[in-house]
């Protein structure tokens, strides 16, 4: 896919702004590395191809126009970055991140909990300024998945899933004193998961269909959150 190579372009060009810092970094005085950690919550819009259209077949009386293509998510999330010189970073990324998915068609409902286990890896970019940084990361990571299907009060069917995914991030990060700082950022995401399975195998699919539902999919997102220097 294409916004999937061009995301993958973006690891490399990370790594080299920091090989060329490394050289320019000799003719300026001595860095002191930082160690930080944040955390936060976020949320995204997504669009997940593979379960609106098993949603449609599914669903009695429901369309593709009465099933929202796009859906919220919330996410809770922490990390821990490394600061290897003025202009590149490292971070460990979790997330973990609920989307609930209701339609109601009297007298039946159709309720579906997603949750996920989202680590990444990142490299970042900095810039530098007087009272704020900015900073330009991208990320891989690879998720676990969970689909509860609540038929009724007694009976919920759970699938799960997992796979790979890739994520661009733009952090705008406001000092408010020495050692913390603000989390504003904005993201994009691509992720490539498996089909979703029970315990027994079998994949997710409506009665009267072949469609077997997956959460892979793309979208946008924010965040809000801290950061605490430890140094």
């Amino acid at each position: 896919m294409i916004y999937k190579n061009t995301f993958l372009l973006l690891i490399p060009v990370l790594f080299v702004f920091a090989l060329c810092d490394s050289s320019i970094s000799q003719t300026k005085s001595k860095f002191k590395k930082v160690y930080s950690v944040y955390a936060g919550m976020g949320v995204d819009y997504g669009i997940t191809p593979d379960l609106n259209d098993y949603l449609v077949a599914a669903i009695p009386y429901s369309t593709g126009d009465s099933i929202k293509t796009f859906n919220p998510g919330v996410e809770f999330f922490g990390g821990f970055e490394y600061e290897l010189s003025r202009t590149f970073g490292i971070r460990a990324d979790y997330s973990y991140y609920v989307r609930s998915v209701s339609y109601t068609y009297s007298p039946a409902v159709f309720d579906y909990t997603i949750t996920s286990h989202q680590p990444y890896v990142f490299g970042n970019y900095i810039l530098r300024y007087d009272h704020f940084n900015f900073k330009l990361g991208a990320g891989i990571g690879y998720h676990l998945q969970q689909l509860d299907n609540r038929i009724n009060n007694s009976t919920t069917l759970s699938y799960s899933s997992s796979g790979p995914s890739i994520r661009a991030e733009v952090v705008f990060a406001p000092r408010l004193s020495k050692n913390f700082h603000g989390y504003l950022s904005g993201f994009v995401f691509g992720n490539f998961y498996s089909k979703l399975k029970d315990s027994s195998g079998n994949t997710l699919k409506a009665a009267n269909s072949n469609v077997e539902a997956s959460l892979s999919g793309y979208g946008v997102g924010a965040r809000l959150g801290f950061i605490i220097n430890l140094n």
